[in-house]
């Protein structure tokens, strides 16, 4: 009996088979493949462009991000209220226009810190703010508020706009908290460091909890260090040591005979004990050195700020 049934259905079962066989064959030559291909929405999403764009890919395409970008806004709208005191903070530099950014972007868990989705959406964002912040002077700091104006890489949407497609994307808040601009003058030199690093670089970018950018010049060749190795030592140093302040270089020569006194509590940058060298001050090392520092910046992923929201 089993078999008699088998061998009735048989010819429908072939038929069917053959039939999927082939329309997955035409599915794969069709817009409706490409436009998947192209885009990476679900088939079914990739179906309803096509429809209400007449098979045109490109206005379906269109439709696909402005359906997607309402959704998102949508769900970040939805979150909004949800604390972000995980992340990343990005650095990228730009060689060719003496310029270097440090970026914090937050998330709500560490899972999603560590996404690679979430890395490629903060290098993205790093890049953007090179390329379209406005920059006035040799140090920019960025808040939420204008972060969130400037233009994507591809001058089709906002910051804000990623960041909210990355959201319906995700399913987590996120949220970009500020960003500082080194834009450096002929002959000056920027040092560098990034610590906890929760990924290795991606798009030219790298990733750490805390970061530091260091301004810095020579007074005269230096022969004990390239100036990369003294930009990084002094970076690794702010990292570790957090000053608060540059503090002031002594106007006279500094006698190396004498014992320094070092205090443990020091919050001025020259005057604290060089993380590098015991018993050293950092001012000690930019003499031995013929190093001026300009300028520095220490950013910390989730630090408390004054008038914080993630207080």
């Amino acid at each position: 009996m089993f078999f008699k049934l088998v061998n009735q259905f048989k010819p429908t079962l072939v038929r069917t088979i053959s039939e999927s066989k082939w329309l997955l064959q035409e599915a794969k030559s069709s817009n409706l493949f490409k436009l998947r291909k192209s885009t990476g929405y679900a088939l079914s999403k990739c179906k309803e462009a096509l429809e209400k764009n007449d098979g045109n890919i490109e206005a379906a395409s269109k439709w696909l991000d402005e359906q997607a970008q309402k959704e998102g806004w949508s769900k970040a709208e939805k979150l909004k209220n949800r604390q972000t005191k995980q992340g990343t903070l990005v650095l990228y530099s730009d060689r060719e226009k003496n310029q270097a950014t440090i970026v914090e972007l937050n998330c709500e868990t560490d899972f999603v810190a560590r996404n690679e989705k979430f890395l490629d959406l903060s290098s993205h964002l790093a890049k953007s703010i090179l390329l379209n912040a406005q920059v006035n002077g040799s140090k920019e700091m960025i808040d939420k508020e204008e972060l969130n104006k400037i233009k994507y890489l591809d001058q089709s949407r906002t910051l804000g706009d990623q960041i909210a497609l990355a959201i319906g994307n995700l399913g987590e808040n996120m949220s970009i908290r500020r960003a500082v601009i080194f834009n450096l003058k002929e002959n000056e030199y920027l040092g560098w460091y990034m610590h906890g690093s929760i990924s290795g670089p991606m798009n030219n970018c790298h990733f750490g909890k805390y970061g530091a950018l260091v301004n810095f010049s020579l007074t005269q060749r230096n022969e004990n260090y390239k100036p990369f190795d003294i930009g990084r030592q002094i970076a690794q140093h702010i990292v570790g040591m957090k000053p608060q302040t540059l503090g002031e270089m002594p106007a006279n020569e500094i006698n190396s005979d004498e014992p320094v006194k070092i205090d443990e509590n020091e919050t001025r940058l020259f005057y604290q004990e060089f993380l590098m060298k015991p018993n050293c001050r950092v001012l000690d090392f930019l003499n031995e050195n013929h190093t001026k520092v300009n300028d520095y910046a220490r950013l910390e992923c989730g630090e408390v700020l004054e008038n914080d929201e993630n207080k």
